[in-house]
């Protein structure tokens, strides 16, 4: 719907989404409550001229029945977690040309609960970011772009401070220098930039399009020391801990229509490649053990989808299946027996994610939604007295949702 504001040139266009969704988590062999899910997303985009347009955003979310690709340690069956987003953005297209220019100034906080009587904005690994960007785009051919884009934000844990900086000395009275020993050794600068492209295949007659992504993270910790064999800063160091991440994502989609046309199918396979380098050591000083390098790691992921509609296309049925397998190793972080002592091999898990969804329209702008995901986890790392590493999860949800 777009309306134009009576004596001005201004056009306004809302576009709003609500979805209520209810449903359980599954962890090995226990199960939580049933909880409910929920998301609103708006964007009252506003037309200033034929070259500018303004899109104030808010984007808000309720999690109390747990992801399974959520991090499993104790307590997590009792997690709930909330945050908001609001982004004020600019869209210039100047006229007669194919590109666009997209600055923005986003704002975003994260509650997360421990426990369900835990008071909201209280959680220790609550957070906050605040950050701004800008990304240009060129469409070569509609709708196949280019994207390119840089991020600058800061994310601080307002709660969060190390019981090490704290107390300073372990129960021998000795330094605490770890990792862990600053205040906010959590809170990070960050610098990003994404480059991004659709292509089509063949060019001249695309039946096939391939997405391609590449992302580069910096991040900087100002209150995290880099650590030494014996668990104190390194003196030699004059740096804080540093990470450098970088993501290389593609995937190929073939979108089709089947049954003499009565239905749609789009296929699609997706691989991605990670790699983050960090100049970050631990040590634990249950095992007077360093640990260099701990936080390096690799990863590689693929799988299918395939999504199958049918009816209106503006109403139409849709179910979907997908299937995605990963790997992340660790390049200094070493596995553990059952004990706790250490060995020579380094830790790695293996993740196997199944997911089903189906989506059915039952009036106008409103629609049925069901899902489940699956996931098993495996890892040769045997330690888990505080966090699991091989596991299984499930996941159902169930509800409605409106779009306008």
């Amino acid at each position: 719907m777009t309306t134009a504001l009576q004596g001005s040139a201004l056009e306004y266009i809302p576009i709003y989404s609500l979805s209520l969704l209810g449903g359980q988590y599954f962890f090995t062999q226990d199960r939580s409550n049933f909880h409910g899910n929920a998301s609103a997303h708006a964007v009252p985009v506003m037309k200033l001229d034929e070259e500018w347009s303004v899109l104030p955003l808010y984007k808000g979310n309720y999690q109390g029945t747990k992801s399974v690709t959520d991090s499993v340690g104790s307590g997590t069956l009792f997690q709930e977690q909330m945050d908001h987003r609001i982004s004020l953005a600019g869209l210039y297209t100047p006229v007669e040309t194919n590109w666009k220019f997209k600055p923005s100034l986003n704002y975003k906080r994260e509650f997360l609960k421990e426990t369900r009587d835990e008071d909201w904005g209280k959680g220790l690994f609550d957070y906050e970011t605040l950050g701004l960007g800008l990304e240009v785009e060129k469409v070569y051919r509609d709708p196949f772009s280019v994207r390119v884009g840089y991020d600058f934000y800061y994310i601080r844990f307002p709660n969060y401070q190390s019981l090490e900086s704290k107390s300073g000395v372990d129960p021998n009275g000795n330094p605490l220098g770890r990792e862990a020993a600053g205040t906010n050794v959590l809170d990070t600068m960050n610098q990003q930039l994404n480059l991004s492209a659709s292509l089509p295949i063949p060019y001249d007659d695309p039946k096939m399009s391939l997405q391609t992504s590449y992302r580069f993270l910096w991040q900087t910790f100002p209150d995290q020391p880099i650590i030494n064999t014996q668990g104190q800063p390194n003196p030699h160091e004059p740096y804080k801990r540093q990470d450098f991440t970088n993501n290389l994502n593609m995937a190929l989609t073939y979108p089709r229509a089947i049954l003499g046309g009565k239905a749609r199918t789009s296929s699609a396979f997706s691989t991605g490649l990670a790699y983050n380098g960090s100049n970050q050591n631990t040590f634990d000083a249950g095992q007077t053990k360093a640990v260099m390098d701990a936080y390096s790691y690799w990863s590689v992921s693929a799988g299918p989808s395939v999504s199958v509609s049918w009816g209106d296309e503006r109403r139409s049925s849709i179910v979907g299946l997908a299937a995605t397998w990963s790997r992340q190793n660790y390049l200094g972080r070493l596995v553990q027996n059952a004990a706790g002592q250490y060995g020579t091999d380094k830790q790695y898990q293996d993740r196997y994610l199944i997911a089903l969804s189906y989506s059915y329209p039952i009036a106008k702008n409103f629609r049925m939604l069901a899902q489940t995901n699956m996931l098993w986890a495996s890892s040769n790392m045997d330690y888990e007295k505080t966090y699991r590493y091989s596991y299984n999860t499930a996941n159902y949800l169930f509800g409605f949702s409106y779009d306008y």
